[in-house]
């Protein structure tokens, strides 16, 4: 190909794609501005926005929950106080958005007392949900509180093994043997029962003293047992801790060893299963407690008898609820309210742990008629933790296990 030929082809070439770009152009920018092209933007006034034009409704698939509002799958998520519009008052009252320890009932019987881990110092919750400091003293890390019962004295232990008495009355603080383990105050608050233990099993004992540390007492010997032995003062004074050093039972039986403050020689308390957990009611008069056994699927079941140490053991009778005993709180000594979870499978007794978070029913339990009554909670789906009554039987204040925020629930 000739050099003339290359320059013609090439000018032919740039003269096509000249009238190409051209023509994009045009296309782009100025046919909409012609007669009968429709334009695409909108004049206004100025300082005024375009409106929207008329939509066409489009098909949803979602169902309204409570108040009208969608949710997904249809399904009514649960509405409790502060979170939206129910469409009846809810029962559940969140009466504090944190991680909320040591739940407490007052000395008074209104409301309760706690800990709050995150600045380390204790409070109070009003029956009307009002939160009030106990002190300015702060105590952090703490990894156990022991109340006082008619008092606001505690007993805190550390994670490094380091005890402290703190009176908030008195401000009095003191600083307790780290080998003192297990701590329960008597009734009155006089005196505390707990677990010395030294480094030889010979000197471990179940010991006695008074709540600053003064006049301890050794009461029982304790040796290679003392994992086995608890303390629990009971409401009567009569038993202070108890033991899993029975004779074996049939059927994963328990015989329970019960101490007492003058080496009294009581009657064993005989419980058909494992993992034995007290609750004592008001007065002492009955015990409350779980334990699980083959024939509930290995599932903690609620029984309770009498408490008496003259009595003890006696009447017994199953409550058929499957549940641990301290998720139940006493109103009085013919009546209790229970967390209970809404769905415990086959051997959780087993590794109870596993199972802390699930949600819970609230039910109503009537000693004196039989009846346990699961109450109408729509809205309930907390895993009830520590649960106080107040002392008109009109709240139930609670940690929820899942997320350690505290709550309460109108029981009236």
């Amino acid at each position: 190909m000739t050099e003339r030929t290359k320059k013609i082809l090439f000018a032919v070439f740039f003269i096509l794609f000249s009238l190409a770009m051209g023509y994009g152009l045009y296309w782009m920018f100025f046919r909409a501005a012609l007669p009968g092209a429709k334009p695409t933007t909108t004049s206004l006034p100025s300082g005024q926005l375009p409106q929207a034009g008329t939509g066409t409704p489009q098909a949803t698939s979602t169902s309204a929950g409570p108040g009208g509002l969608p949710t997904a799958g249809g399904v009514a998520a649960p509405v409790e106080e502060g979170a939206g519009a129910p469409t009846t008052p809810s029962k559940i009252h969140l009466l504090r958005d944190g991680v909320t320890q040591a739940i407490s009932g007052s000395p008074d019987g209104n409301g309760a007392r706690f800990y709050n881990p995150d600045d380390g110092r204790f409070y109070r919750v009003a029956d009307d949900g009002t939160i009030t400091l106990m002190g300015d003293k702060q105590f952090f890390n703490v990894n156990n509180v022991n109340w006082g019962n008619k008092t606001d004295q505690v007993i805190l232990q550390f994670p490094d093994g380091s005890n402290v008495y703190y009176d908030f009355a008195k401000q009095q603080q003191v600083t307790l043997p780290s080998h003192w383990q297990d701590f329960n105050f008597a009734p009155d608050d006089s005196k505390v029962v707990s677990k010395s233990i030294g480094v030889d099993t010979s000197n471990r004992f179940l010991i006695t003293a008074k709540p600053d540390g003064t006049e301890a007492k050794a009461l029982e010997s304790l040796d290679e047992n003392a994992n086995l032995t608890h303390s629990s003062w009971s409401p009567n004074g009569q038993v202070l801790a108890w033991s899993e050093t029975g004779t074996p039972q049939p059927e994963n039986g328990q015989e329970i060893i019960l101490a007492g403050q003058h080496h009294e020689n009581f009657p064993a308390l005989m419980v058909p299963g494992r993992d034995f957990l007290p609750n004592w009611s008001p007065t002492g008069k009955d015990i409350l407690y779980s334990v699980w056994n083959t024939d509930t699927g290995d599932r903690p079941t609620l029984w309770v008898s009498s408490g008496d140490t003259a009595s003890i053991g006696a009447n017994r009778e199953p409550l058929k609820l499957n549940t641990w005993a301290d998720k139940c709180a006493w109103a009085s000594d013919t009546l209790l309210y229970c967390g209970v979870p809404q769905d415990l499978p086959e051997g959780a007794g087993l590794q109870r742990s596993d199972f802390a978070t699930l949600p819970d029913d609230i039910y109503r339990v009537d000693l004196a008629s039989g009846a346990a009554t699961k109450m109408n909670l729509p809205d309930l789906t907390h895993a009830v933790r520590t649960p106080v009554v107040n002392k008109d039987g009109s709240k139930l204040i609670f940690t929820d296990a899942a997320n350690g925020k505290l709550y309460s629930y109108d029981l009236k």
